[in-house]
């Protein structure tokens, strides 16, 4: 896939925005009860399969003295794998890679101070760790993690690949990395790990205070466009009620800040803005002027 990092200077912090790849998701899992004919009237590009495509995106965030990686993606498990799959995702298509956008960026492994998991859902965990010399290690060994207690107390859910969440939490406990956060918490001066249910027991957001823009990683907090006017529409095996009043909470505070937005499966570079309408919000993607760049790919 050509496409592989998105970055630009936003106050004193650098946010890149790494593609690790996409695929299909069916419909029935992606938005729960919500028929395909309704949702291509909102615009969800549902295919004649009743599937949709999502992108894989996380976030890298340069702030003078930090480095910090916001979810780790797959790592070195293959969500392809037919036999064992990492995600209910199909016909999945990779970029070269989570670390090869960081080395695009002149970031190494051992550069990262910190690491920011959302939750832990396989595609967001699954590169927290590697195996080196046989024994798996925290993939960015200078780094301190972070994740709600909450989330670390209750994955793997069901439907997520319990060895592969169990294997990153064994080997961050085992090397004393992992600090568990029970409420808002600042990790470095202008970052917060928000608590934001609903997608998962302990689901997080990241908010950076860049000096001159606000700006949200927001995990999964939302997936598709659409959800940003219709707040109610969820993917399955998700806790509604929960989701939905997390949604009605923070979504004014987003456009009340004007703040730059990056969902973890939005269409690749995944930024935008929420703005009001008359019928609730809506989402407003950026338009890349030229100077923001990406990098990587053929």
């Amino acid at each position: 896939m050509g496409k592989l990092v998105w970055a630009q200077q936003f106050g004193r912090a650098r946010v890149a925005i790494i593609h690790e790849g996409g695929g299909w998701w069916p419909l029935e899992r992606a938005l729960a009860d919500i028929p395909p004919d309704l949702a291509r009237a909102a615009g969800v590009p549902v295919n004649e399969r009743a599937q949709l495509w999502i992108d894989f995106n996380l976030v890298h965030v340069s702030l003078p003295g930090a480095s910090l990686l916001l979810d780790t993606g797959f790592g070195e498990v293959d969500p392809r794998d037919p036999a064992r799959p990492l995600v209910s995702v199909q016909g999945i298509q990779l970029s070269d890679g989570r670390d090869a956008a960081l080395a695009a960026l002149g970031i190494q492994p051992a550069d990262i101070t910190h690491v920011l998991i959302t939750h832990l859902h396989g595609d967001h965990i699954a590169g927290a760790t590697r195996l080196i010399g046989g024994r798996r290690l925290p993939a960015f060994p200078n780094a301190r993690y972070y994740a709600t207690a909450r989330e670390w107390e209750s994955a793997p859910e069901f439907h997520q690949r319990a060895d592969v969440i169990a294997a990153q939490k064994e080997a961050l406990q085992a090397a004393g990395v992992i600090e568990l956060v029970t409420e808002e918490r600042e990790i470095v001066p202008g970052v917060q790990l928000i608590p934001a249910p609903g997608e998962s027991p302990g689901h997080a957001i990241v908010r950076i205070d860049t000096g001159a823009d606000i700006v949200y990683y927001l995990g999964d907090l939302f997936h598709q466009p659409a959800e940003f006017a219709h707040l109610d529409w969820i993917p399955r095996f998700r806790d509604r009620e929960t989701l939905v009043a997390v949604r009605q909470h923070l979504v004014p505070r987003f456009a009340a800040e004007d703040a730059w937005l990056i969902p973890a499966h939005h269409a690749f570079p995944a930024i935008g803005k929420v703005r009001t309408a008359a019928s609730g919000y809506l989402w407003e993607p950026l338009e890349e002027p030229p100077e923001h760049r990406r990098t990587g790919g053929h």
